[in-house]
């Protein structure tokens, strides 16, 4: 053993110093060389290098008719997504020019998005085309700022056809964005408004790192998107089609629906608009432009359009009067008309009907005969009856916007005008003129209600049957339905309505002519009415059709029905 004094021992360890030094020095250097040296081009290396979350788009779920026909789609679109972050003010207009839109137009939509967070890239530009995104790809390094995202666009095959009962998709207001983490787009119309939170689905998200050239670095998975679901509505598309060209030049409504579980078959408010144009976020002009419109096309006139029903209201008033004590055998006899209070209150049929009964008033849609009705029972024992089928409230289909008409009462129109209750007003009741105000839905239930003998439906597009689907049963005798319905049968094989009687089904059916006002000078409007049932037993249809300034019911509304009925005939099977 060598001592520590020992000179073979003293070399060993001033040997081990001169290592130790030497690696702590060359351990200095370096660390000098990368942090002093080399330290300003790896700082700029760093900063250029930019952490994005982007967002990953999920497929808004399809929308089938009850065939199984797409009615809502999506297909693939590009968008210039804004990265806020790294965005200077002094950019605006060099980003604008190569956007190919104002500076003022790039402003409005940076400040659009004001309340998200400034990490998340917003859009400024949206379903380019491929040939667009090549321009960009090709100048995407003179602004970093900026980038493409893939992103499924929502798409409606068929246009205008199902614009009011599909509805359309559009860019959230600062409420509904309040329950959303990403910046999707939501229902705003129809079908996609209401099931809209089973249609949207949940985007995913993902992490990346660019440099300041926009080169692809890395990427990390965040969350994987789910897409929505699917959807299928009881709409038949060549009924739909049918429905349409049918109205042709006429402002209306059409709906055909099932009697035995309130399905919506077809649903047509006419003119009509183009959802496509109103799912892109940045379409203001367009949007302004279908507002003031012509016929005012983004109404849906089968579930907003309020309309005096005329004499499709009548089979209403029947029951009314069978329930307050009348006899299917009452008789009034009609001249033409029936003075009351100092007031002559005329028919439709100048020189009279003559000697009717119940039956051959509704055939003949006698308004002296209701007129008569309307005397015996009062007004107070025709709204309970009303009520139960629903006149003067919601029916709760399943798509937003709709309206409850008016059932007019002394009580209301004291309130409005400050004047009581005349006997006349009663009498225009009974005859669907007056203050009474319905929508072709109601219309459509009305029909219905009274086709299945009193069981209260709730109208649906969802292609859903069951009994979450009934509401009540009206308080009535099947006798009073059936003592109804003979005179709407009668109605079409001898009455207003013989144009239907060659078709080869047993219809039930109701004309109506309806009389209102439009415009400055007041001028008088028809309004041409139907509603009508078949089979007359286990009916499986119920239609309500208007259009406006069509004349009498059986000038325009008729024919329409003619049709629907005929594609019934021919495609039975479709309606089950």
């Amino acid at each position: 053993m060598f001592s520590e004094s020992h000179p073979v021992f003293r070399s060993r360890i001033q040997f081990f110093y001169v290592v130790v030094m030497g690696v702590f020095l060359m351990l200095f250097f370096r660390y000098w060389y990368l942090q002093i040296v080399q330290g300003p081009s790896y700082f700029q290396a760093a900063t250029e290098n930019t952490l994005r979350e982007i967002n990953i788009p999920s497929r808004r779920g399809r929308i089938y008719s009850k065939e199984g026909t797409i009615l809502a789609d999506y297909k693939v679109a590009y968008d210039i997504m804004l990265d806020r972050s790294s965005f200077h003010p002094d950019r605006l207009i060099s980003i604008a020019g190569f956007l190919g839109v104002s500076p003022e137009e790039l402003q409005h939509r940076i400040r659009r998005y004001k309340r998200v967070p400034l990490y998340k890239p917003v859009p400024v530009l949206e379903n380019l085309s491929f040939d667009e995104i090549v321009r960009f790809e090709a100048r995407k390094k003179d602004y970093p700022e900026v980038f493409v995202e893939l992103a499924p666009q929502r798409f409606y095959p068929f246009g205008k056809l199902f614009a009011h009962t599909i509805g359309y998709i559009g860019e959230p207001t600062v409420k509904e964005a309040q329950n959303l983490v990403t910046l999707q787009k939501v229902g705003k119309m129809g079908i996609e408004k209401t099931y809209d939170s089973i249609l949207r689905g949940k985007d995913g998200t993902r992490r990346i790192v660019v440099d300041s050239s926009n080169h692809f670095i890395r990427t990390q998975l965040v969350q994987e998107p789910i897409h929505g679901k699917d959807l299928s509505v009881s709409l038949i598309l060549p009924l739909q089609k049918l429905a349409m060209n049918s109205l042709g030049k006429y402002q209306g409504a059409v709906v055909v629906m099932s009697p035995r579980d309130g399905r919506i078959f077809a649903m047509v408010s006419t003119p009509a608009f183009d959802p496509n144009v109103l799912t892109f976020r940045f379409r203001e002009k367009e949007w302004e432009t279908l507002k003031t419109a012509p016929g005012n096309p983004m109404l849906n006139r089968a579930i907003q359009g309020a309309y005096p029903p005329g004499s499709t209201f009548k089979p209403l008033v029947a029951l009314a009067g069978l329930n307050a004590g009348l006899s299917p055998r009452t008789r009034f006899t009609c001249t033409g008309g029936l003075e009351v209070g100092g007031r002559t209150f005329l028919c439709w049929k100048k020189e009279g009907h003559g000697s009717l009964s119940l039956t051959g008033a509704i055939a003949h849609s006698c308004n002296v005969y209701f007129y008569h009705v309307g005397l015996q029972i009062g007004i107070d024992k025709l709204l309970p009856v009303a009520r139960e089928f629903g006149i003067g409230t919601k029916t709760g289909i399943d798509i937003p916007g709709e309206r409850k008409g008016l059932l007019p009462s002394p009580e209301w129109k004291r309130s409005k005008t400050g004047r009581p209750w005349f006997p006349g007003d009663t009498l225009n009741t009974c005859i669907g003129q007056g203050y009474l105000l319905i929508t072709p839905l109601q219309a459509a239930l009305l029909t219905a209600s009274i086709a299945n003998d009193g069981k209260l439906l709730t109208p649906h597009l969802i292609n859903k049957t069951g009994e979450k689907w009934t509401r009540g049963k009206i308080d009535l005798p099947p006798g009073d339905f059936k003592a109804v319905k003979r005179g709407m049968r009668m109605m079409v094989t001898g009455g207003t309505g013989m144009a239907l009687s060659g078709l080869g089904l047993p219809i039930c059916g109701k004309t109506g002519t309806a009389q209102t006002v439009s415009g400055a000078d007041r001028k008088a409007l028809e309004l041409s009415w139907f509603i009508g049932f078949a089979p007359v037993r286990n009916p499986e249809i119920a239609i309500a059709v208007i259009a406006e300034k069509g004349g009498h019911g059986t000038d325009t509304a008729v024919p329409i029905a003619s049709k629907l009925f005929k594609f019934f005939i021919d495609n039975g099977e479709k309606f089950r």
